[in-house]
C-alpha cells in the first residue's frame, strides 16, 4: 500500500465548507469519511497529525481527536505506530436502507441499469465465436472485427476512420489514463474543463501535469475566456467532454468547436476528448457529429484522440471501450500498454461487437429511458427545491444543480443519514470550488428517483441556514 502524507493545508482546501450546525468532530469526521469514500483521500494516505490541523481548522485540538477516533470507529482509518492516523483500503458498502426501510439510493455513481439485451447478446456470442475459448483471450490492439466496427460507427457519424485509427481499452477511464502515460511528462500543462469528470483529472495529475482549468457554467458555455484560457495556457494535453458533458449534461456550441481546435492545435497541444456518453441525447436518439470532424484541416484531426465506451450505452460490466487517433499514435500507445496490461478480453469483445450491431437500437431504448428519467428528476426537484438550478441538459446522464448556498458538503453528510449517497461538488473541480453544487444522475427508475428527492428535500432542510439560503421554501435566487 502507497503511503503519503497529507498536509493540513491541503486537507483544508480538500474539506471546503465542512461546517454546519452540528458537533464539530462528527461532521468534521463524516466530511473527511466522505472525502475517502469518494477517492479524493486514497488508501494508505496519512491525515495530518492533530495539533497543525486543529490549527489549520481553526478548532480545538480535542475536536481533531474525536473526528479521528470517529475515522477509526468507522473502520475509515487505523492508528499506526510512527506514522499516525492512515486511511484504509475500504470496501464496497454493504447495503443499507433509508429509516423508513427503502433500500438506500447511490447517486454515487451515475450509470444505467444493463441492457435489457445483454444476456442475448451474451449468449450470441458463445453460440457464434466457440472458438474464443481455444484462444490465448486477450489481445493488445483488439481484434479486427470489433475495430471494424468501431471505425464504421465512426465513418457514419461523420468521421471517416479506418480500423487501424482504433485500439480497444478496458473501458474509457483505462483509455484515458493510457493517453496520459503516454503524451504527458513531469511538469506538463494540461487542461480539463470545470466541472468535469474526476477520474480524468486525478489521471493527469497522476502523471505529472499541471491543470488549468476551462469554465463551464450552468447556463453555458463563456467562448472568449475558453479561448483566452487556452491561448494563455498552452497545455501539452487538453481533456474534452464536448457532447453531453459530465456532470452538466450540457453540449459545447457548434461555432466554438473549430475555433477551439484552431487554438489549442497552434499550441501545439493534443486533444482527448470523451465521448462516453455523446450518443445518449436527451427527446430521441439522433447522430452526433465527433468533435474531431469540426477540425477545418487534416493536420488538426491527427492530435485529437477520441475516446468511446459501451459502460454507459450497453452494461457497466462490459469493460470495452476504445481509442481512436492516429496510426502513429496508436502504436505509441500499445507500445506503452505492453507495461501496465496485456489488453481486452475476447470474449468481451465479441458481446461488444455484437452491441455495436444493434447499437441504434440500443440507442433509441436509452433515449426513451433516460429522457423519462430525466422529466421525472427536474419535476421533482422544481416541485420539493424550487431554488434549486440545474443546469440545461440535451444529453447524457446527469445534471448540474447549482444550490443557491455553499452546502454541498454538508448536504452529502445528511443525504448520507437517510439513505442518498451524493458526490460533493467539489469533487469536480479544484479543491474547495463548486461547494453551491452537486450531481445528480437520473440512471434511477422512476419511483427511485421520487424517493430521493424527497430525502433530499429532507435532508437539505434539516441543515440550518439562514432564511435568504433554506431553498426548499420558496427562496429567489439572484
Amino acid at each position: 500500500m502507497t503511503t503519503q502524507r497529507l498536509s493540513a493545508r491541503r486537507l483544508l482546501d480538500l474539506l471546503g465548507e465542512w461546517r454546519g450546525a452540528g458537533h464539530g468532530y462528527v461532521e468534521l469526521g463524516d466530511s473527511i469519511r466522505l472525502l475517502v469514500r469518494d477517492g479524493a483521500i486514497p488508501a494508505g494516505t496519512v491525515l495530518p497529525a492533530e495539533r497543525p490541523l486543529s490549527d489549520a481548522l481553526g478548532v480545538s485540538r480535542t475536536t481533531v481527536s474525536a473526528a479521528y477516533q470517529r475515522l477509526r470507529d468507522s473502520g475509515t482509518a487505523a492508528s499506526r505506530q510512527g506514522s499516525g492516523t492512515v486511511v484504509r483500503a475500504q470496501r464496497p458498502d454493504a447495503p443499507y436502507a433509508t429509516p423508513d426501510g427503502v433500500a438506500a439510493i447511490d447517486f454515487s455513481q451515475a450509470c444505467p441499469d444493463p441492457w435489457a439485451g445483454v444476456e442475448e447478446l451474451a449468449a450470441v456470442a458463445q453460440s457464434r465465436h466457440p472458438e474464443i475459448f481455444r484462444s490465448r483471450g486477450f489481445d493488445l490492439l483488439g481484434g479486427v472485427g470489433l475495430r471494424t466496427a468501431i471505425a464504421e460507427r465512426y465513418a457514419m457519424r461523420g468521421l471517416p476512420t479506418t480500423p487501424d485509427q482504433i485500439m480497444v481499452t478496458l473501458g474509457a477511464q483505462h483509455a484515458i489514463f493510457l493517453i496520459a502515460r503516454t503524451l504527458l511528462r513531469r511538469g506538463d500543462r494540461s487542461l480539463i474543463e470545470s466541472p468535469s469528470y474526476p477520474h480524468a483529472r486525478e489521471a493527469l495529475v497522476a502523471n505529472g501535469a499541471l491543470v488549468a482549468e476551462l469554465p463551464v457554467g450552468v447556463d453555458g458555455y463563456d467562448a472568449a475566456s475558453i479561448l483566452d484560457i487556452a491561448r494563455r495556457v498552452a497545455p501539452r494535453l487538453a481533456y474534452l467532454i464536448p457532447d453531453h458533458h459530465n456532470p452538466t449534461g450540457m453540449s459545447m456550441p457548434e461555432e466554438l468547436r473549430p475555433r477551439l481546435i484552431d487554438e489549442l492545435s497552434a499550441q501545439g497541444a493534443y486533444v482527448v476528448v470523451d465521448e462516453t456518453t455523446a450518443e445518449l441525447a436527451l427527446g430521441g436518439a439522433r447522430p452526433v457529429l465527433p468533435f474531431a470532424a469540426a477540425a477545418d484541416r487534416a493536420f488538426q484531426q491527427d492530435t485529437i484522440l477520441t475516446v468511446g465506451s459501451l459502460g454507459k450505452t450497453v452494461w457497466g460490466g462490459l469493460r470495452v471501450g476504445w481509442i481512436r487517433a492516429t496510426p502513429d499514435l496508436i502504436a505509441r500507445l500499445e507500445a506503452s500498454r505492453r507495461v501496465g496490461d496485456l489488453g481486452t478480453g475476447e470474449w468481451q469483445q465479441a458481446i461488444a461487437a455484437l452491441a455495436l450491431e444493434r447499437y441504434d437500437e440500443i440507442l433509441d431504448e436509452r433515449s426513451r429511458e433516460l429522457t423519462a428519467r430525466h422529466r421525472v428528476l427536474s419535476e421533482q426537484i422544481a416541485a420539493r427545491l424550487p431554488g434549486w438550478s440545474l443546469s440545461r441538459a440535451d444529453g447524457g446522464v446527469c445534471v448540474w444543480a447549482d444550490l443557491g448556498a455553499r452546502s454541498s458538503t454538508a448536504l452529502c453528510r445528511q443525504s448520507a443519514l437517510l439513505g442518498v449517497r451524493l458526490v460533493p461538488g467539489p469533487r469536480f473541480g479544484s479543491p474547495g470550488v463548486f461547494e453551491r453544487f452537486v450531481r445528480l444522475p437520473f440512471t434511477e427508475h422512476e419511483d427511485r428517483l421520487i424517493e430521493a428527492v424527497r430525502l433530499l428535500e429532507a435532508a437539505w432542510n434539516t441543515e440550518p441556514r439562514p432564511d435568504s439560503e433554506r431553498l426548499g421554501e420558496g427562496a429567489v435566487i439572484i
